[in-house]
């Protein structure tokens, strides 16, 4: 729910007033005075002009899309098995960093989930709805595009959750499987998956 703590990075003992929570999502409980002094004061300069900026306080609208964008994101886990991998051997044996080496793309982290199917022997099948998972996460403040050999000629689709999302940035991420070149918008995560017997 954007919860602010008014800039307090250590809020812990520092109450209702700083750590209060609005399920009305009216507000964030920005600005609500200058976090403590014991651990914040060297940041009070920086912080106390922010505090005071009506700009850095976001609208209901904000709060909303955060909580919805955050049950997406518990939904894309809850949809595979592939994201509840539970042993470090299933992990190395599936899971895969594709932005990687010399020639990696800056500010990228590309993780593909590969399941168990007829042209992989050897390794189980955990999703009976998809055989793999490309999550992509650009911390960029622009679009990306990731070209990938690797993964070519997957059928790769956006998630169905981020294509009913009403994220509009999140729908912008494509893959084009000819080439294996995915687009992602500036500081989005998108995943991609690939439905069995496509």
């Amino acid at each position: 729910m954007l919860h602010s703590k008014s800039l307090d990075r250590d809020s812990y003992n520092s109450g209702d007033w700083f750590n209060r929570l609005d399920f009305s999502y009216s507000s964030n409980n920005w600005g609500v005075g200058l976090p403590p002094k014991e651990k914040s004061e060297n940041n009070w300069p920086l912080i106390k002009p922010r505090l005071g900026d009506p700009s850095f306080r976001p609208w209901r609208s904000h709060i909303v899309a955060a909580v919805e964008n955050f049950s997406n994101l518990l939904r894309i886990r809850y949809s595979s098995p592939l994201f509840r991998l539970r042993t470090a051997n299933a992990i190395q044996e599936r899971v895969r960093f594709q932005n990687t080496g010399p020639s990696r793309v800056p500010g990228v982290i590309v993780m593909s989930i590969e399941d168990g199917h007829k042209g992989l022997p050897g390794l189980s099948q955990l999703d009976p709805i998809y055989s793999y998972i490309v999550v992509i996460f650009n911390m960029c403040p622009t679009d990306i595009s990731f070209p990938s050999a690797a993964l070519k000629a997957k059928a790769l689709q956006l998630h169905p959750v981020q294509m009913m999302s009403t994220d509009n940035t999140v729908k912008k991420s494509v893959c084009d499987a000819s080439s294996g070149c995915f687009t992602v918008p500036p500081r989005t995560t998108s995943v991609f998956v690939e439905p069995r017997n496509v």
